[in-house]
């Protein structure tokens, strides 16, 4: 009977996960909307003035330094030039949040370039009247650029925009690196979501089949039916509670594995034969959950299900070298049957593997006239 099976499994629980997962990918781009937002609240942004004042200690002090090397040692000069660093920041800020946010980023260059050189040249001015203003109060080292010349103009106008092209350029830095980090999230989660949809495209895909199989059993009124609804509704519990992670051991995945073999063995009784070969260090292994399985399953559906002969799969999983190698070899049936599915496994593992391993992995599927081979060849996690 099929009834204590469906009571036993929380079919429910599946078909909740599956939903929520769609609403999250078609919800994903109102998260990332708040990425950004939250990047600040962890990230540096959080302690700017911090920031900013490293910079304008390390910057002043360079200037200080170098009119050091001049052999300056008044030190009422030197307060004298700390007292007008105030008017760089006003520049340097006023630049910063008012007009490059009000018209370089809205790509009004004209009235950018017209409110910068009106600020650039106030700036200027008043650092000549305030350098006059010490040279009346007997500043021997402010004689020379207390006086409106051309050449104190110019090198107040070049000071300033120094200033001015220094810090822009700095906040232009970091927000491309901001954005960039922003992108990086942004793609993690992405994929994220995308991972997960795909390994529950999987988990109902491969129950339809099974419960095909089971169903095929009850019409013969087959004695086995009772072990296949205790074999599937472990692997069930498995694929729907124990493989919610990135990973499992992989100890755990042949196990699962074994019991899918054991599903099939009772399905196509004497008229299929088996071997399932492992080798090497297998219990510090980690490998993506469900990622072996379809195409265990694809090698019965098109192997053993269209063919009416003795049917072999022989099945092979080996770690070396840091490397998970697996091999599965089924025969091509001689009348191949129209194709019933879409393959959705088979698409959906290999996306996975796109998403997981990137261009670090290799997988062949190769036929030949009698045989079908599959392998893989995944780094170990």
């Amino acid at each position: 009977m099929l009834y204590p099976f469906l009571q036993n499994t929380n079919f429910d629980s599946l078909n909740n996960r599956v939903t929520e997962n769609i609403k999250h990918t078609d919800a994903l781009l109102l998260q990332t909307q708040l990425v950004g937002h939250e990047f600040k609240k962890a990230g540096f942004l959080q302690k700017r003035w911090v920031y900013h004042t490293i910079f304008w200690l390390v910057y002043n002090a360079f200037m200080l330094t170098v009119i050091f090397s001049y052999k300056t040692y008044d030190t009422i000069y030197y307060f004298e030039f700390i007292s007008l660093i105030p008017l760089q920041l006003i520049i340097a800020y006023y630049n910063l949040y008012q007009l490059v946010p009000r018209f370089l980023l809205k790509k009004k260059y004209t009235a950018y370039i017209t409110a910068l050189l009106v600020s650039v040249t106030l700036t200027s001015v008043l650092n000549i009247l305030l350098r006059g203003f010490y040279f009346h109060l007997d500043s021997k080292y402010f004689a020379n650029s207390s006086h409106f010349t051309l050449y104190n103009v110019g090198i107040q106008l070049m000071d300033n925009f120094f200033v001015v092209s220094l810090t822009t350029s700095l906040k232009f830095l970091k927000n491309w690196m901001f954005s960039q980090q922003q992108l990086k999230e942004i793609e993690k989660q992405y994929l994220t979501a995308e991972l997960n949809f795909l390994k529950l495209q999987i988990q109902p895909h491969f129950f339809f089949n099974t419960l095909n199989n089971l169903y095929s059993l009850t019409l013969k009124k087959s004695d086995e039916a009772p072990e296949v609804v205790l074999k599937l509704s472990d692997l069930m519990n498995y694929m729907l509670y124990e493989s919610n992670t990135a990973g499992v051991p992989l100890e755990k995945e042949i196990m699962h594995l074994q019991s899918y073999l054991d599903l099939e063995r009772l399905r196509f009784g004497k008229r299929l034969s088996f071997s399932f070969n492992i080798e090497g260090q297998t219990e510090q292994a980690i490998i993506p959950p469900m990622i072996l399985i379809p195409f265990i399953e694809n090698s019965f559906k098109h192997g053993a299900r269209n063919s009416i002969d003795q049917v072999r799969i022989d099945i092979s999983i080996k770690v070396k070298d840091g490397y998970i190698l697996f091999d599965v070899k089924n025969p091509v049936p001689k009348i191949k049957a129209t194709a019933e599915s879409t393959g959705i496994g088979l698409k959906n593992v290999k996306r996975r593997l796109d998403l997981l391993y990137g261009s670090n992995y290799v997988l062949n599927l190769r036929e030949t006239e009698n045989e079908y081979v599959v392998f893989l060849k995944i780094p170990v996690c």
